[in-house]
């Protein structure tokens, strides 16, 4: 059976406080965390001091039909305990249900989620007050250092591709895009020679072709033509899947960018998949929790040129940004 596939058990693990209120509190988070889990079965742990301990939780999971089961060390760093103490408990309780897969995964240290969780709580405290400005290009420009200064240690990507980032963040005001964004290694060149060979860009909905600003060819958004209406009701599929189709004759070696739909992405890749149309350039960026963040991942392991991201987060501004920055690109204005 495919990993994957078995049912899955987490077991998030806290040190374990003489504080009766510090474990309760651990216990409602995790709690809180496994409501927003479908699909695996997740419980609380404790090393030490406090029960259930690990075994005594692997042991629920396999009560429980669980077969596979990775443990979550709710630690910041990966000390004595984590590196050297639960690996022993974890071997103990491999010998006693080896008919379960037991992994250990990483703990918080450096995430840089944690680093955007203390700039946020100290931010504000530790800024200067500044007047509000009036003046719309003073305002990009003092976003771009604060984007610079926020991005400092975060390495850059090469040319155009780290001019597409930092476009995106500033759009969204989402700085998690500069560590999810993948930017294929041809996109930028191909991007740019389509826009000026006269390519048209291609869209999924209409707020994406109202933020396309910096292009000056054709853009096509057909999701209310009556034909695409229609198309929709014969598949049995969105308006935005049956508008990819629609405009599948003028695909072929154009951007298409994708900024609300995951379905829309989905289309391109079956018909691409199928023999049909190719993209110069797929900006794959939609929004959402159904569907968007597997679509993102099947157009990574496709082999069309992409620039997308790699969880839910999207949305029409960051693929509108993307999008602008190859026009700026083809037109040498950057």
């Amino acid at each position: 059976m495919n990993a994957a596939a078995e049912p899955l058990g987490i077991l998030i693990v806290s040190h374990g406080s003489p504080r009766e209120e510090a474990n309760r509190g651990f216990e409602a988070m995790v709690a809180r965390v496994a409501s927003r889990l479908e699909g695996a079965t997740v419980l609380p742990t404790f090393f030490s001091i406090v029960h259930p301990d690990i075994p005594e939780q692997v042991a629920a999971m396999a009560s429980r039909g669980v077969r596979r089961v990775l443990l979550m060390p709710y630690f910041l760093y990966s000390g004595q305990h984590v590196t050297v103490d639960i690996p022993a408990l974890l071997d103990q309780c491999r010998g006693r249900f080896p008919e379960l897969s037991i992994e250990l995964l990483p703990t918080l240290e450096n995430d840089p989620v944690l680093e955007d969780l203390l700039v946020e709580r100290l931010g504000p405290l530790a800024e200067a007050e500044q007047p509000t400005r009036a003046d719309g290009a003073a305002i990009e420009r003092q976003s771009y250092r604060i984007i610079e200064r926020q991005l400092a240690d975060w390495g850059c990507w090469d040319g155009g591709a780290d001019r597409i980032v930092r476009r995106v963040v500033h759009a969204t005001a989402d700085l998690s895009f500069a560590r999810t964004m993948r930017i294929h290694p041809e996109a930028i060149a191909r991007g740019c020679a389509a826009l000026a060979g006269g390519k048209p860009v291609i869209c999924d909905v209409k707020m994406l072709k109202a933020g396309m600003t910096k292009i000056r060819g054709e853009i096509f958004c057909e999701i209310d033509r009556p034909e695409v209406l229609a198309l929709a009701e014969a598949r049995g599929c969105t308006r935005a899947a049956a508008a990819m189709e629609h405009l599948a004759p003028r695909l072929d070696g154009a951007i298409v960018a994708v900024g609300n739909a995951p379905t829309a992405l989905w289309k391109i890749l079956e018909m691409a998949a199928g023999g049909g149309p190719r993209p110069a350039v797929v900006v794959g960026l939609p929004i959402g929790f159904v569907g968007a963040r597997q679509a993102k991942l099947a157009l990574l392991e496709s082999d069309l040129c992409y620039i997308t991201n790699t969880n839910s987060r999207g949305g029409s501004p960051a693929a509108a940004a993307a999008v602008n920055v190859l026009a700026l690109l083809a037109e040498g204005k950057l």
